[in-house]
Formats: structure tokens, C-alpha cells, sequence
């Protein structure tokens, strides 16, 4: 019997970087240009500068960081500690204009034709295996689109768990950590909705344009599937509230109308991003269901930074144990290949240095950023270059 090879594939924003794609740093100045511009036209320089200028005087003798004002900022809100027109809204000012900058650059950014890189690397994906990315960008589903792969954003073997080891089993599951800038959440309109109906007020109609009973945008659940009666408690959070816009560009920008704010469903450039962004914590809670089974872990243009501890210890966690069980460990009939390291390092030293708990002898590096080199140089782990 053949049975089939399991891959786990880890993206960063280095994978988006040949596509045009800003890195962390250039994106986070983008989306203040952008947030400055706009409220600039109202007289004021905008919610973002003001946290800035907060969290300047705080912390005077530290350089600026804008992730660690993002992040001051969700948790004023979360905290209920920010101004009252905050309080009932699902972020703070400065994050919801971060929202809708870092989409508006994100698609203006992103190449109206998919370049080749992508495509050949989603036509390498096969049934089963799992991409976990960082990036808020809609690159990797346009190429998957392109090439006619199917893929689901929701591991589909929730819904059902005789596909969890199937042959039949048809999809790249690709999952989006920190949201996607083509999901939108409609828990925080329903609860608005819900809590003026219990006042008795029935004279505010819901207008959404996603989300309202006369929709002017398409929307469809993240999964593929039903939740059934098999398993009714998976993706009991994100599935219900998190939709996603196909070909979200087209509609781009899409305008909420009074009561609805429409922002996609991504989670902040800050530390601290997983506090009040419960629904993702689906996505996060079965990383490790098929870990035994992997045949490669391939990282492209992933840092692992230490101030996303909370991804730092999951991922470290599976790459950990599969470089403990080494090549010499079969699963399968398939012997495991070691851990593979896409990055821009000047070095591999640099590369490791990173992150420090990959082995250096159990892990092989490519330093000059991914392209199509890249692609030729990876083990796919399933006998084939």
C-alpha cells in the first residue's frame, strides 16, 4: 500500500517579498503614511500619531517601536481604558485604520498577474499537506486559483475524521495565522444588532454590505465543508463568524454603511496579537494533530521573532520533536528529510542564529531569499528534487 507523504511547509513575509510584497518594518511605515494621509484631510494627524505621542511619553528613553505602540494600544482597548467611542468596536482607532491601510496596501502592492514563482510552487503542493503563513496577503490562493489546486483555509478533516489519513483527502490546508486581508468578521455587527433589538429599538437597519440581508459583496465560510454530527465542537469559533470575500480586490474599497465598520479580519502588527482574536485560536489548536506524520518542514522567509513568543514556542515545539526523531525515524514507509531553511542570512550561521533550537547539523539552509533556485534546491520529502 502507498501511503501518503505529509509535508508541513512555515511561511513569512520573505515569501511574499519577491511578488513586490513589503516586509514587517516597510510595511509598518506604509501603514502610517496611509493612516497620517487620511485623517490629515480632517484637520488632525490621526489616532495612530496620538498613541504614538502616548506611548513616547512613557517610555521616553526607548526608540520607536510601532509594534509595541500597536500593541499598547489593543490592549487599551481591550482593557476598556480607551475613549468611549472605542468601547464598541472591535479595536482601537489607531488599529482599525491599521486594518484598512494594511489591505489598501497589501492590493495595491500585490501584481495583477501572479508571478511564475508562486505558481510553480503551489503546483508542487499536494493533497494533505499544511501551510502555516504569517502574511496577511492573498498571494499563495490567486496562484493555487491559477493552477486549479484545490486547498481549503480550514483543515477540512476537522468536519470529518476518516479523511484525516485518506487517500482521498484533496486538499492543501492552508492556514492563515493571523488572518487574511480578504476575511471579514461579522461577530462584532451581529452583537450591535442583537443588543438594539433588545432595547426595543427597531428602527436602525442592518445595511452591511457583507454581512446585511441585502449584501452587495459575496461572501463564503472559510471551510469547504459542514460541521456534522461527528465532530459538532471543531471550528465552533471561527467558523460560525469569519467569512471570506473571493476576488476581494474587485470590490476593494468596500464601504460600510452607518452601523457597520467593514474591516478585514486580521490580527495586529503588535505583541500580544492573539488577546481578543479567540476565533483564531481554531486554527492554532491543531498544529500539532498530524505531527507524527510529516515527511519535511520547509521555513521560507520566516524569522520567528521572540516577541511572538506564542508562535516562537508552537512551531518550536513541532520542529523540536521532528528533529528529534531524525531521518532514521520511518513513518510510513517515509523516512524524514531534514528541516529546510529559506532565508536572506548572509549565512547559514546568521540563518540558525535566529532560531537558535534548530539544529545545525539536522537542518540545511538556503541563504539567498526564495526564487525559482530555491525551489529546485528543496528536498519535497517526497522522493523527488
Amino acid at each position: 500500500m502507498n501511503f501518503p507523504y505529509f509535508r508541513l511547509f512555515i511561511l513569512g513575509a520573505g515569501f511574499s517579498k519577491p511578488a513586490g510584497l513589503p516586509l514587517g518594518e516597510e510595511l509598518l511605515q506604509c501603514v502610517r503614511e496611509v493612516v497620517k494621509s487620511k485623517f490629515q484631510d480632517a484637520g488632525w494627524d490621526g489616532p495612530l500619531e496620538r498613541d504614538i505621542e502616548e506611548w513616547t511619553s512613557l517610555y521616553p528613553d526607548k526608540p520607536l517601536d510601532l509594534e509595541r505602540v500597536f500593541a499598547y494600544s489593543h490592549r487599551k482597548h481591550y482593557l476598556g481604558l480607551s475613549r468611549s467611542e472605542e468601547r464598541f468596536v472591535e479595536a482601537s482607532q489607531s488599529f482599525v485604520a491599521a486594518k484598512e491601510a494594511i489591505q489598501q496596501v497589501l492590493i495595491r502592492r500585490t501584481p495583477s498577474v501572479i508571478p511564475k514563482l508562486y505558481r510553480d510552487f503551489a503546483k508542487r503542493l499536494r493533497p494533505g499537506d499544511v501551510v502555516l503563513t504569517f502574511n496577511y496577503d492573498t498571494l499563495l490562493e490567486q496562484a493555487l486559483d491559477d493552477v486549479d489546486k484545490p486547498y481549503s483555509l480550514t483543515p477540512e478533516w476537522w468536519l470529518d475524521e476518516a479523511l484525516k489519513d485518506s487517500e482521498e483527502y484533496k486538499y492543501v490546508d492552508l492556514l492563515k495565522l493571523h488572518g487574511s486581508i480578504d476575511w471579514y468578521d461579522r461577530y462584532f455587527l451581529d452583537e450591535i444588532m442583537r443588543g438594539y433589538a433588545e432595547d426595543g429599538i427597531d428602527f436602525v437597519t442592518n445595511r452591511d454590505p457583507i454581512f446585511g440581508p441585502d449584501s452587495s459583496v459575496p461572501s463564503e465560510c472559510l471551510a469547504k465543508g459542514q460541521v456534522g454530527a461527528e465532530n459538532p465542537g471543531v471550528g465552533k469559533r471561527i467558523l460560525p463568524r469569519v467569512f471570506r470575500v473571493p476576488n476581494h480586490a474587485q470590490h476593494f474599497p468596500i464601504k460600510g454603511r452607518p452601523v457597520s465598520k467593514v474591516v478585514p479580519f486580521i490580527l495586529p502588527p503588535a505583541y500580544d496579537k492573539l488577546l481578543g482574536y479567540d476565533a483564531i485560536l481554531d486554527l492554532w489548536e491543531h498544529l500539532h494533530e498530524k505531527h507524527d506524520s510529516y515527511s519535511s518542514m520547509v521555513i521560507i522567509g520566516y524569522s520567528m521573532p521572540s516577541y511572538d513568543s506564542y508562535a516562537y514556542e508552537a512551531l518550536g515545539h513541532l520542529l523540536v520533536n521532528y528533529q528529534r526523531r531524525g531521518s532514521k525515524t520511518a513513518f510510513q514507509q517515509h523516512c524524514r528529510v531534514p528541516v529546510q531553511l529559506i532565508t536572506q542570512a548572509d549565512s547559514a550561521q546568521l540563518a540558525l542564529k535566529g532560531i537558535p533550537f534548530l539544529e545545525s547539523s539536522k537542518t540545511q539552509v538556503w541563504h539567498d531569499g526564495f526564487s525559482s533556485e530555491a525551489l529546485n534546491w528543496m528536498d519535497w520529502g517526497d522522493g523527488a528534487k
